[in-house]
């Protein structure tokens, strides 16, 4: 996607010997993301979930794993046109990314009920305060609360109680959830290469950069079989 030969490193197999002049680097997963760079190095991590930039960043970018909240909504929405009240499982580390997807959520008339959690073992008490208060739920990407068991509560409750679950990524829709809205890979990538385009030619790059359209995955299979309030074929023609 840069469009130029890059100087590749495998930390798993080998110690970097990075190159004298060094002005960027692009950090595949926490290890790599985490490591320590020369100062002035504009640092550009992606696929490094629970990563945090020490001091805050500054000279650091993610590519966020969480989809544009405003595109997100909009989606959602035309998905499930009923939808009023949506539930977010999330922990504390996700408020930033929250607080800009509430504020999308009221300009669509949409009521956001964000729920934190220590672990995946407080989803089934979590699920039974959210019953009849909510029209879906979202489970935002975060590895702490992600398990075989921890999807197959959320999957079994959605189908019961007729209310869609939402899937942090689009492989995971098919353990039994509705839809997810999520970057893929590709997109992650492609938007990472332009950041490191800009860093290169010396401009300024903020904290967090969303892809710039995230992808829709539907379990229409699922959908059927559990009754769910939504509309496939509205939401794919809304994702384009």
């Amino acid at each position: 996607a840069l469009g130029r030969p890059v100087s590749t490193f495998d930390l798993s197999a080998e110690k970097p010997r990075l190159p004298r002049g060094l002005k960027a680097a692009v950090a595949f997963g926490s290890r790599a993301a985490a490591w320590d760079y020369p100062s002035g190095v504009k640092v550009i991590y992606l696929l490094a979930p629970g990563y945090s930039p020490a001091g805050g960043g500054g000279r650091s970018t993610g590519i966020s794993a969480l989809p544009e909240p405003a595109q997100a909504v909009e989606v959602y929405k035309k998905l499930q046109p009923g939808l009023k009240k949506l539930g977010v499982f999330a922990v504390k580390s996700s408020r930033p990314y929250l607080a800009e997807l509430a504020a999308a959520a009221r300009d669509s008339g949409i009521e956001l009920l964000v729920v934190e959690l220590a672990g995946p073992q407080e989803f089934p008490a979590r699920l039974r305060d959210l019953s009849g208060h909510v029209d879906a739920f979202w489970l935002l990407p975060e590895p702490a609360l992600i398990n075989k068991t921890s999807l197959m509560v959320l999957a079994e409750y959605s189908c019961s109680a007729k209310v869609p679950f939402y899937a942090p990524s689009g492989g995971l829709t098919e353990l039994g959830a509705a839809a997810s809205f999520a970057p893929s890979f590709t997109g992650a990538g492609a938007a990472a290469a332009a950041a490191l385009d800009k860093a290169l030619a010396g401009q300024a790059l903020p904290p967090v950069i969303y892809v710039q359209r995230s992808e829709l995955t539907l379990n229409e299979a699922f959908i059927k079989k559990c009754g769910l309030p939504v509309a496939p074929a509205a939401a794919r023609a809304g994702a384009k």
